[in-house]
């Protein structure tokens, strides 16, 4: 008899069959507690179903084409696990994550989601571009199965990018809780085949504008939503993708004309999805530990609007803001100065301009590896033990394949 199911592994996949061969034989290899895995075939064209024959211990459902995000619905449908850990079909956790999942979850009845600290498998093992600390990326989150159906799983109207957050936005406002775990490590490739830089522009435009539309307290949604159009801006001029972010800002504006219907998390939801909580009293601890009152900002990432304010009502002066090469301006009436021109003199102390909390720990012991005098602080702090290694046996290369080798300063998040 088959052992009682504790997690179920959802693995969407479009016509990259030798990715998610590479990444079944790695899961087949795990030693972890009774799982599943349950691959969703988007229509893929490429012999992908073929590897269902190699691979009997995996649940197969095909589909007839693609559905984008909608597959993982499918997939969460299906699944007999109590706890579903979302994986893209390039990557992988490390042994024991998955057991360690279930006990988490069996602990605190609260927990709906689980961030886990996704690395990339390619030296130098950055972490990968994820979100704030209240949500999860589908390349190495897990949710609690009950939570994700009584809210209704992943958005259908998404295709695909932001539909995490569309998720963790419903999670959190139905009394729900995400936290970010530095403990459990997952790995990804992040092969960029069938990675279309345009469309990818497109559809974050237009899906996070709508997102924040639904789910944004009052106080905060015109400024989201300008931030949004904003922040994409810039990542469109560095990424040479401003035709797909031209078209997403059409559909934006045209969604916005048409109404969406709001459904606003409270101010204290939003306050803990986008980890202000930790973030304000990891900053006040370290300031008054390193006696900064005057700190410079670093990049503007994910959430650097919020962290701004946040600075300013804790009472430190921010003397400017550091981003980009070459760049410069006024931006949140903050002076902007590209990054080659760094002065420390002047500043107490660097705050890393980003609340997500892998990338924010990379860029804080980049910093600090450079300037060892000078206090450095990641405002998103992750929960759990220490970072884990950067380095495993188990990962390598996926021969043949193009991948990313780090957190670019544009990274399409």
């Amino acid at each position: 008899m088959r052992p009682a199911c504790e997690c179920s592994v959802i693995i969407p996949t479009h016509n990259r069959a030798a990715v998610l061969r590479a990444t079944l034989a790695r899961l087949r290899d795990l030693p972890d507690r009774a799982f599943e895995v349950i691959v969703i075939d988007n229509g893929s064209t490429d012999g992908t179903a073929g590897l269902a024959n190699d691979h009997p211990e995996v649940r197969w459902i095909q589909l007839s084409r693609n559905i984008g995000c909608v597959a993982r619905n499918v997939g969460a449908a299906a699944a007999e696990g109590r706890t579903l850990l979302m994986l893209d079909d390039d990557s992988y956790p490390e042994p024991g994550v998955i057991d360690a999942l279930g006990d988490l979850f069996a602990s605190d009845a609260s927990l709906a989601g689980v961030a886990c600290r996704v690395r990339l498998t390619n030296p130098p093992h950055c972490h990968d571009a994820g979100g704030v600390p209240g949500i999860f990326f589908n390349c190495g989150g897990a949710v609690r199965r009950d939570a994700f159906l009584a809210v209704g799983g992943y958005p259908t109207d998404y295709d695909y990018y932001a539909e995490e957050y569309d998720l963790a936005c419903k999670l959190w406002r139905s009394g729900w809780r995400v936290e970010p775990r530095g403990d459990l490590l997952v790995w990804h490739g992040r092969v960029t085949r069938n990675r279309d830089n345009n469309r990818m522009l497109r559809l974050l435009v237009r899906n996070n504008v709508r997102m924040w539309a639904r789910y944004a307290p009052a106080a905060h949604r015109h400024d989201l939503i300008d931030s949004t159009f904003e922040r994409y801006g810039r990542v469109a001029r560095k990424e040479g993708a401003t035709a797909g972010y031209e078209a997403g800002c059409e559909e934006a504006r045209a969604i916005l004309s048409r109404g969406v219907k709001s459904l606003p998390m409270s101010e204290l939801q939003f306050e803990q999805l986008m980890g202000l909580d930790r973030a304000c009293a990891t900053i006040r601890s370290w300031a008054d530990k390193c006696a900064v009152r005057r700190v410079a900002v670093w990049r503007r990432g994910k959430g650097c609007e919020q962290l701004m304010d946040l600075l300013n009502k804790t009472g430190l002066c921010i003397t400017r803001l550091y981003d980009g090469d070459g760049d410069s301006g006024i931006w949140r009436n903050v002076e902007v100065i590209s990054t080659d021109a760094f002065d420390g003199s002047g500043v107490d102390g660097v705050v890393i301009g980003s609340l997500s909390p892998g990338v924010a720990e990379d860029e804080a012991e980049r910093l600090s590896a450079m300037w060892p005098g000078l206090p450095v602080v990641s405002p998103a702090p992750w929960l759990g033990a220490a970072s884990p290694a950067k380095s495993s046996t188990r990962h390598a290369s996926i021969a043949g394949l193009p991948v990313e080798t780090g957190t670019r300063p544009g990274a399409l998040v």
